[in-house]
């Protein structure tokens, strides 16, 4: 393939997320299986797409450093990206990354269009080594710099104090780590870490994942379901239950989309019998596709809305899992383009959704059961806020302090497990377990 078409590819892709709101692994999946691509052009692709992306906003603010006017959003995808190109791979002579963004111009928006981009990046690409960029304050270049949102700025330096807050966003523009779980019923641990050979290590995060130099979709380990995807935090959401793994249980996950964790519970609590829900179908579907390829059979697909109670759920479960929707701010580095969409008023309202459904969720406990709540997200308001409301409102339940075997992490005093994603290399997280007892009269 050209390089005319990856770049056109990543353009459409880049497009379909800023224009579209289109989250970008599902993006790149599409793009990658309509084109039939090679793994090098997919590598190519990905780097500009995820690096435009988590670079966006001090890309175009040195955009408009040297443009007069407003640019269009056609145009302003292909000289930002060309701008990242021009910045962070240096692989690529600048003439050649500046000839691809005018041809690509030309042929999306015509001539005229096209001399407009070569005027603007070649004057950017002679003053690459002094950019002479303006800010307002220092504090104004950190967060443009690093492409943080202000309002998403705000929030973590309120939370966690100015210099966390800005450990936290310059996480944001690192890479994770190749993270992969093992299927306990197709192969051990250890068989599997000799199979994948020099490629492959155990994770110090979580006891149940390793950590993979290269990801290969096309292996035939992943491809016959001896491993999973899942990061190392998400992982631990099966550890943090601490439960008998021999003992016979009912399990409930009430939002279980896409499904990694259901899996994994049902995979460790081998005897027990699960039932994954969501409110959407063709999310089930997902999970009954993983289901039949890692060979699980103790679990059930339920189109159940975690928001409305069902009556048959009551009082009959052992340990209900609530992972619930959340802002995502914990997944930053997988998914750059939430930070643009974090604002104070919608964590307010995913917030409230959160504490909906915990609330309906308790009610399915059994007394001495366990209720256990996770988010992917690092806000307070969707997290330990929650649950300290929750703990107020419900006297019948106890926060109870999580233990995890084999694993670096530390547990909070409180007892929860918080992962700001700066800490470990992997996603920000939290996770509460919570008791029910006897409700005393």
């Amino acid at each position: 393939m050209s390089n005319i078409n990856t770049r056109k590819i990543s353009y459409e892709i880049l497009y379909d997320i800023f224009q579209e709101d289109a989250y970008s692994n599902i993006t790149l999946n599409k793009y990658f299986n309509k084109y039939k691509l090679e793994e090098q052009d997919k590598r190519f692709i990905s780097e500009v797409v995820y690096g435009t992306i988590k670079n966006k906003m001090y890309l175009e603010h040195i955009l408009k450093n040297y443009s007069k006017g407003r640019v269009k959003p056609k145009v302003k995808i292909i000289i930002i990206m060309a701008i990242y190109q021009l910045l962070y791979m240096d692989k690529t002579p600048s003439f050649a990354i500046i000839d691809e963004a005018v041809k690509l111009s030309k042929k999306i928006l015509g001539n005229i269009t096209g001399n407009f981009v070569n005027g603007i990046l070649r004057n950017i690409e002679r003053n690459l080594n002094d950019l002479a960029l303006k800010y307002k304050n220092k504090e104004e270049k950190f967060y443009i710099e690093n492409s943080c949102p202000e309002e998403l700025y705000s929030i973590l330096k309120r939370q966690y104090g100015k210099e966390k807050a800005q450990s936290i966003v310059k996480s944001f523009n690192s890479k994770s780590k190749n993270s992969i779980r093992y299927n306990p019923l197709k192969i051990s641990k250890e068989s599997l870490l000799e199979k994948l050979g020099s490629n492959a290590l155990s994770s110090d995060i979580c006891e149940d994942s390793l950590l993979l130099n290269k990801l290969d979709m096309n292996n035939k380990y992943f491809k016959e379901g001896y491993y999973i995807i899942q990061d190392e935090a998400s992982s631990l959401v099966a550890c943090a239950i601490g439960e008998d793994v021999s003992t016979k249980y009912n399990i409930l996950d009430t939002c279980a989309a896409p499904g990694g964790k259901s899996l994994h519970i049902a995979s460790k609590y081998f005897n027990s019998s699960l039932i994954s829900c969501d409110k959407y179908i063709h999310k089930l579907k997902l999970i009954q596709e993983n289901i039949k390829k890692l060979e699980i059979d103790n679990i059930k697909t339920y189109e159940q809305d975690a928001t409305k109670c069902n009556i048959d759920f009551l009082n009959n479960f052992d340990i209900v899992i609530c992972d619930v929707p959340c802002s995502g701010i914990g997944v930053i580095k997988n998914k750059p383009e939430i930070k643009y969409k974090i604002t104070d008023k919608y964590i307010e309202s995913i917030a409230a959704l959160q504490y909906k459904i915990l609330e309906n969720s308790k009610g399915y406990v059994k007394v001495g059961g366990v209720l256990v709540y996770s988010t992917c997200t690092i806000d307070k308001r969707e997290n330990i806020e929650n649950i300290e409301r929750f703990l107020n409102e419900n006297k019948d339940f106890r926060l109870e302090k999580i233990t995890l075997n084999n694993s670096k992490v530390k547990v909070q005093d409180n007892g929860t497990i918080e992962i700001l994603p700066d800490d470990y290399e992997c996603d920000g997280f939290f996770i509460a377990k919570l008791r029910k007892m006897e409700e005393k009269c």
